[in-house]
């Protein structure tokens, strides 16, 4: 049997994704998904990137920084000092280190990520998008390609507050679990334990899984297959 996994928002923390790797004792038959955010905060970003880019059971989605980092690559002047004010200043450095060759590489890498997968384990659906969807505007694949890139990377208190009716479920990142405390008003109270310990956070079709590895908490990963 295929184990599939899913994680988020490494945010260069190598260390925290290699050893999470050991643990879950991931294989060759295995598929990991990361829904964005490998780069920014962390040291690691750019060499993260070029190992996910390099193994054939990997798939890296697009997150906001990934965005970020695309947009200041390409000359977005406006997007420069909020990449930096969010951490991207030691993903430059870093990226800046590597020969002109490897760094076009990686950024033709980045441009290519997918915004979101729709996938199927154990006869159960599962969205997997960075930030969430606009639920307002319907939850219906068709619906989802048309939503606008940044709901889906940027999204927070509208996805979090909205009933969702949807045939699948959301596995999303960009928010610490620790803050869907603040954002959310329709956590369960067991989804408010398992969000005030920085743990993975269930509550009506939506699982968080940026369990803030970022500030010092937890790398969170789950296996579809449990769930």
């Amino acid at each position: 049997m295929q184990n599939v996994y899913v994680l988020s928002d490494i945010h260069g923390q190598g260390r925290a994704f290699f050893e999470m790797l050991e643990k879950i004792r991931f294989s060759p038959e295995d598929k990991l998904y990361i829904i964005g955010d490998v780069v920014d905060r962390g040291p690691d970003g750019i060499q993260l990137l070029e190992y996910i880019r390099e193994q054939p059971n990997m798939e890296l989605l697009m997150g906001n920084h990934e965005d970020m980092f695309l947009r200041t690559m390409d000359d977005e002047e406006s997007w420069y000092e909020t990449w930096i004010f969010n951490g991207g200043g030691v993903t430059l450095a870093s990226l800046m280190s590597f020969p002109k060759k490897e760094q076009e590489q990686c950024i033709e890498f980045v441009r290519k990520l997918p915004l979101y997968r729709m996938i199927t384990v154990e006869n159960k659906r599962y969205l997997l998008v960075h930030a969430g969807i606009d639920a307002a505007l319907g939850d219906s694949e068709d619906k989802i390609s048309q939503m606008d890139r940044d709901n889906l990377l940027w999204i927070r208190r509208e996805f979090f507050n909205a009933a969702l009716a949807c045939p699948y479920t959301v596995v999303f990142g960009h928010t610490p679990t620790g803050a869907l405390l603040y954002y959310a008003g329709t956590l369960t109270e067991e989804a408010r334990e398992q969000a005030a310990a920085f743990h993975i956070t269930k509550w009506d079709h939506r699982i968080a899984i940026d369990c803030g590895a970022a500030y010092g908490e937890n790398l969170g990963c789950l296996r579809l297959n449990d769930q």
